[in-house]
């Protein structure tokens, strides 16, 4: 299977494919406006570099590339879920989720749970998910919707 644990020098790709998915999945759900406050496209790096530090991260590589990631950064929470977009459709989601219950599961963690963006909210209710309620985080003095849902295993 293309699934590994993330890796210092997978940065830069996670970087590309957290904008590349932020500006075009979300984009039919999101406003320009409020795509750049969520992904601006000059990326602080020294705060990802932080964030993947800080987390427990797999990537899913179709030809030797990144085609998505998953982090949690405590255990139970789905912190990032990400597809590049010249994979979409492709099971990556799925495949790096699987993985993700599974770790869960062998560690004795009995709840999974996110903030989903629109766009997220669908697949993670046909993965099992229930929403638990709405809510607004403000990103760049911007206001962005999303669903804090979760998974009992």
């Amino acid at each position: 299977m293309p699934l590994r644990k993330w890796r210092p020098q997978d940065l830069d790709a996670t970087i590309e494919t957290f904008r590349r998915a932020v500006h075009e999945l979300a984009a039919a759900d999101y406003s320009p406006e409020e795509l750049e406050a969520w992904a601006p496209h000059e990326a602080d790096h020294a705060a990802w570099k932080r964030r993947m530090e800080n987390s427990q991260g797999w990537i899913f590589e179709i030809n030797g590339k990144l085609g998505g990631f998953i982090t949690t950064d405590a255990p139970g929470h789905i912190d990032l879920l990400y597809v590049h977009p010249d994979c979409r459709r492709m099971g990556v989601a799925a495949a790096l989720l699987e993985l993700l219950i599974a770790d869960a599961s062998a560690r004795g963690i009995g709840t999974l749970h996110t903030e989903a963006s629109r766009t997220a909210k669908p697949f993670f209710g046909q993965a099992g998910f229930s929403l638990l309620r709405a809510e607004r985080v403000e990103r760049g003095g911007v206001a962005l919707e999303r669903f804090v849902m979760e998974r009992r295993l």
